[in-house]
């Protein structure tokens, strides 16, 4: 994909073939014409809401391009490599990725990415980034990449799961963001795990998970979702909450009436959980899903919301991997 040139202290810098090119983008070095284009999503408050830079007005953007402008090659460590991601049918740029060549002794990079908002849920970003790790792993010959995140942005923690990353570090009020504390997740994937890819079991557990959280989301869908649910469990399956009361066990259906009332009826609305960070542990027929959640939304018109762990259960049948229980505890304050 590029040349690898040695540099004179024998590490090796990038100079990839442009454009790198994947079934539906062109990855390339930025241009003085993509104002316009970085301007759409840089200028976006809900795509900068977990990235560094604020803002940005056409002012501001031409000035973040222009140094992008130089930011094609890597010529040494502590360099970003920033490269313009182009729709091949278009040729609109829809956002960027970035891989951080933060060591030359240790083989270590970072990989970052943001994309305008109507793009999102297109799988751009997973195909942008798997081109950016081929560089890094194959070309770079980097040995660990890493990738951080806010823990609320549960989008970006999700498909860097995918890719393969594993989450290593959770750093409770770690940096000051924005004008508040923030929980950084720290995940990072090694070159013997780029090349073997997720295992078919992860991505089908994975899968699952995302089956179970989807269930609770409020709006248009919600009995789709919840028979969905229903599918990826086992007959038997029990759902048990504690939260600070007696545990309390349901059957799939018993578990999900009373919330499809409340999803339905107007007393909870604009609701969705999701899954924070977690971690994938299979033992033969077995496997478990453990990690952090979040949910929120508007409850008789107040916003509503917490956090908590969950505990997800799993054994695999000749359908597939299925839950057979689930529990979790909500964070209390007091």
């Amino acid at each position: 994909m590029g040349d690898a040139e040695e540099l004179h202290d024998g590490a090796r810098g990038l100079r990839p073939d442009y454009p790198i090119l994947t079934p539906r983008l062109a990855l390339r070095p930025h241009r003085p014409d993509d104002l316009e284009d970085l301007l759409a999503f840089h200028s976006d408050p809900e795509v900068v809401r977990y990235i560094p830079w604020p803002v940005r007005d056409r002012e501001a953007t031409r000035a973040a391009l222009d140094v992008k402008l130089g930011q094609g090659v890597l010529d040494g460590p502590d360099q970003w490599l920033v490269l313009a991601v182009e729709v091949r049918e278009t040729g609109v740029v829809i956002g960027e990725v970035l891989l951080k060549w933060a060591s030359a002794e240790h083989r270590s990079g970072e990989l970052g990415f943001a994309f305008g908002r109507a793009h999102h849920g297109q799988g751009y970003a997973a195909e942008a980034a798997e081109a950016v790790l081929r560089l890094g792993f194959e070309d770079l010959d980097l040995h660990r990449i890493t990738a951080v995140c806010v823990e609320g942005n549960v989008a970006s923690a999700r498909l860097l799961r995918r890719l393969g990353f594993e989450q290593e570090a959770r750093l409770v009020d770690a940096v000051w963001f924005k004008g508040g504390w923030v929980t950084q997740l720290v995940l990072a994937l090694r070159e013997d795990g780029w090349r073997a890819g997720p295992t078919s079991d992860q991505r089908e557990i994975e899968a699952v998970v995302d089956t179970f959280f989807d269930a609770f989301t409020s709006g248009p869908g919600l009995d789709e979702r919840m028979d969905a649910l229903r599918r990826v469990a086992l007959p038997d399956a029990r759902i048990v909450s504690t939260c600070g009361r007696p545990p309390r066990s349901d059957d799939v259906d018993a578990f999900l009436a009373p919330r499809r009332t409340l999803l339905t009826d107007g007393t909870l609305t604009e609701f969705r959980e999701e899954p924070l960070s977690g971690r994938i542990d299979v033992f033969g027929d077995i496997a478990q899903w453990y990690g952090r959640y979040t949910k929120s939304g508007l409850m008789h018109g107040t916003t509503y919301g917490g956090t908590g762990r969950k505990s997800i259960h799993l054994v695999r049948t000749d359908a597939g991997w299925r839950i057979s229980a689930a529990v979790w505890d909500d964070d209390r304050t007091a």
